[in-house]
């Protein structure tokens, strides 16, 4: 159990050393690139970006939305959608939450209020000033659920206040160290109000103030872009032309980037073999983020026959990760038995490798449960791969200890939806966040993503981890201890902890620092060029 108070949380040592799955071939650092990181070529390029050059990149979904405040799901969306709208902050390689409209923030001292200075050179695309009024309204509309379908997202938001013309206070309804990431995401794209207001005059395709303009969109396919002129970092367009195009199929897409037709994709682990084949060519290069995502068999933890912990613990047991990772992810797949990965702030060494295979235990467990035998439901996404090969090796592995696991194909947006209304599992991966107070809060205290309240103390100790007044060893010491419980008390059954891989050709540049994909999976193209033939 924890004790919420951050001097008596329970100490814990914890690395450092994040875990990374070696994948790749060396790169050379060209140079920084600003606020996006640094690049990366090999020999067959000058080695200086070329700022008419044009890049494509194949992501793993075809855009479905152009406006950020209707996004059905951020994670989808983000690629498309950063390319064209700013936002209060940004989030850069490693993590790290720097400016972006805004050019400083500071909270208050009960941290319930935030001010944003905004930066005096940032413009619409139609010329008129990003400004505080404009940022008011754009976060007004997206907090407004008769206006906006991510409001969910705000709710720690009691209101957006204008102070000056360049200063906007945010105020919350809770301790808020997370706010500055939150408004980072494309949910929080500032939009132009001329484009939503009455008497709008704008379409969403022209409301953007980032680095590149919508040029041609093809919904259910592909969204080319052109560099906007006169955007106030011109080190987040370093390409004159991008290209960003949707295949689903993960042949498709390593096929589009082996013949040529792309210069970049997002793989996925069990392509490592194929990418080791073509990384042998000097033209192509792969890179392996820090390892965060995981994938989870998520429970609700008061489903009928799983409301005892020591039956989730058993699940736990009965799960052999090492030959999951060998047979379905190549070894890539780190296994892993707590919410937060190993060697982030906030893992606990403790449970790391907590839950190893051993069926004896899950059966000795479950018989001190009272609960010999044990069936559930598990929803699974129609089509989606490794997930579905891992749900029938892990229904297989259940039923060796007596657990009959029932595996439910249902399409992706239902998916979540329908795990929130409890009574069943979802075997998918966890999302992760910029940091991990947040993982915790919005896969643990989230009803959609946790259909039954966590234990009051670790709702307690991630609420406290919220204080951005609290210094970092403080807010490290209360995540490790939440982090703890959802591992001991089997709030998932943990699997393995997924990398974010992507290929190239070596002409692209700073792809290997590209932010968000180091954490959530995901792609920010800002800061990506290529070099001179």
């Amino acid at each position: 159990m924890i004790n919420g108070a951050p001097n008596t949380a329970r100490r814990r040592v914890r690395s450092r050393t994040a875990a990374v799955a070696a994948a790749t071939s060396a790169v050379l650092v060209l140079s920084a690139c600003g606020a996006g990181g640094s690049g990366s070529t090999g020999s067959g390029t000058t080695g200086v970006v070329d700022p008419n050059g044009s890049l494509s990149f194949a992501w793993t979904v075809p855009p479905n939305n152009l406006d950020p405040h209707q996004s059905g799901n951020y994670q989808l969306d983000f690629t498309y959608l950063s390319l064209v709208f700013d936002r209060l902050t940004q989030i850069v390689g490693k993590s790290e939450v720097t400016p972006m409209l805004a050019e400083s923030w500071e909270p208050t001292p009960d941290g319930r209020s935030t001010t944003f200075r905004l930066r005096t050179d940032a413009t619409f695309h139609d010329g008129s000033p990003v400004n505080a009024d404009a940022v008011v309204a754009s976060l007004d509309r997206a907090r407004d659920p008769q206006q906006s379908r991510v409001a969910r997202a705000f709710t720690m938001i009691e209101g957006v206040e204008k102070v000056d013309d360049h200063t906007v206070m945010i105020r919350t309804n809770r301790p808020a160290a997370d706010l500055p990431a939150v408004l980072a995401t494309t949910e929080a794209a500032v939009v132009n109000p001329k484009a939503f207001g009455p008497g709008a005059t704008l379409s969403i395709e022209q409301a953007g103030s980032g680095p590149y303009e919508y040029d041609q969109v093809r919904i259910g396919d592909r969204i080319t872009y052109k560099r906007h002129e006169g955007y106030w970092d011109p080190e987040a367009q370093k390409a004159a032309e991008l290209e960003v195009i949707g295949l689903t199929d993960d042949n498709a897409r390593l096929n589009a980037f082996r013949g040529g037709q792309v210069d970049a994709i997002l793989a996925k682990a069990g392509q490592a073999d194929d990418l080791e084949s073509i990384t042998r060519q000097p033209q192509y290069r792969t890179h392996t983020f820090d390892i965060t995502q995981f994938y989870a068999l998520q429970l609700d933890i008061a489903a009928p026959g799983l409301a005892d912990a020591k039956v989730r613990q058993a699940l736990n047991y009965a799960i052999d990760r090492e030959n999951i990772n060998a047979g379905l992810t190549n070894g890539l797949c780190e296994p892993t038995s707590q919410p937060i990965t190993a060697g982030l702030p906030g893992s606990d060494d403790e449970s790391a490798e907590r839950y190893s295979y051993d069926p004896e235990r899950a059966r000795e467990l479950l018989k001190e449960a009272g609960a010999p035998s044990v069936s559930f439901d598990v929803i699974t996404v129609t089509g989606l791969s490794p997930q579905q090969e891992m749900a029938v090796a892990i229904q297989s592995q259940l039923a060796e200890v007596g657990v009959n696991m029932n595996i439910k194909p249902i399409i992706q947006s239902d998916a979540q939806r329908e795990f929130s209304q409890g009574g069943k599992g979802l075997l998918h991966t966890r999302l992760t966040y910029p940091t991990p107070v947040q993982t915790l809060l919005n896969n643990y205290m989230s009803p959609l993503r946790f259909p039954t309240p966590a234990p009051q103390d670790f709702q307690d100790a991630v609420n406290q981890a919220l204080d951005p007044n609290l210094d970092a060893a403080a807010r490290d010491e209360l995540v490790s201890a939440a982090s703890a419980e959802a591992s001991e008390d089997a709030f998932d059954l943990f699997i393995c902890a997924l990398p974010t891989l992507v290929a190239y050709k070596d002409s692209v540049v700073g792809l290997d620092t590209a932010g968000q994909a180091d954490f959530i999976g995901i792609v920010d193209l800002r800061y990506v060029g290529k070099t001179g033939a």
